[in-house]
């Protein structure tokens, strides 16, 4: 496996050879990016977020490589940007000094990367499992194909605890019927793997142990395809919902997404904020989670149908 480091540093730096936070390997003409932060959620600080874009770009130029695979280390897949680093999460700048030029271009910066995923040539599957928060959320819609551990659960919790936090790039608008997008996005209800399999956002859902093969084993089907059936295929495919409007929505959803960070959410979700602030580095970590799962034993019986939610 290689390692991805950040692109402003040199790679042969050993303090940046510590931490893989994105392993990269090839398997035949299959890249296999990982996500390597398990004790962490797989969360994206700015180290991982540059790593994976890093190794993005590697696997697009290889001629050699024809499909991508992204997945992560651990119980789960991605818990969302790495609230106790600053420079990830702009909302934990403790000086409050993020000025509205920087906002914009770090959501810019996010966005790049996700439409990445959506504009490569190359297919890109997505084996996702456990939780599916924030910013892995946003990844994983911009995936091709999705295979899902029987355990995911794909959502984004700031809504459905108070912040004024919007959905950046929707491609959910069109990833799922449109009933189904506006109740997600006027509740911020979360995703289970059976609704995702049920709604035709996940391609396969199996067990955990069964997740890596069995996003080789959809990889290996595409490589049956010739190198130019299967890109334009690709192709014709994000053609067809570009003539629908699917990349037009994401600049406006950008700046609606900057505007509301700029503002407070409910009462409650304010004071989550006062207290993080006011204690050591890694308090909002915990409090988000703990209200999160508060959330979860509400929606568990909010919604009976979702027998497997988490």
């Amino acid at each position: 496996m290689d390692t991805y480091f950040v692109r402003r540093k040199s790679r042969r730096g050993s303090a940046f050879m510590s931490e893989q936070a994105i392993l990269y390997e090839q398997v035949d003409s299959i890249a296999k990016i990982w996500m390597n932060r398990p004790n962490q959620g797989n969360r994206i600080s700015r180290k991982l977020f540059l790593e994976l874009d890093s190794a993005m770009t590697k696997a697009i130029a290889d001629p050699s490589v024809r499909v991508i695979i992204i997945s992560a280390k651990g119980e789960n897949f991605c818990c969302g940007f790495d609230v106790g680093d600053p420079d990830a999460s702009l909302n934990n700048n403790d000086a409050c000094d993020v000025t509205w030029e920087y906002r914009r271009d770090n959501t810019q910066e996010e966005i790049d990367l996700w439409m990445k995923l959506y504009t490569s040539r190359k297919p890109v599957i997505g084996a996702i499992k456990g939780r599916v928060l924030g910013g892995g959320y946003f990844m994983a819609m911009m995936f091709d194909c999705i295979v899902a551990a029987d355990n995911t659960v794909m959502d984004n919790g700031e809504f459905a605890l108070g912040m004024s936090y919007t959905d950046y790039v929707p491609f959910d608008l069109w990833k799922l019927p449109m009933n189904i997008a506006k109740e997600k996005l006027l509740t911020g209800y979360p995703i289970t793997a059976k609704e995702g399999f049920r709604l035709g956002l996940f391609n396969r859902v199996v067990s955990v142990d069964q997740l890596d093969e069995t996003a080789m084993t959809l990889a290996r089907r595409m490589l049956r395809l010739s190198p130019y059936t299967l890109n334009i295929h690709k192709e014709l495919c994000n053609m067809a919902y570009d003539l629908q409007g699917i990349r037009n929505i994401v600049p406006y959803a950008k700046e609606t997404f900057n505007i509301g960070m700029e503002l407070p959410g409910t009462k409650e979700n304010q004071e989550m904020w006062d207290y993080a602030r006011s204690n050591p580095p890694g308090a909002l970590v915990d409090l988000f989670e703990e209200k999160l799962a508060a959330l979860r034993k509400e929606e568990i019986q909010e919604l009976p149908h979702l027998d497997d939610l988490h």
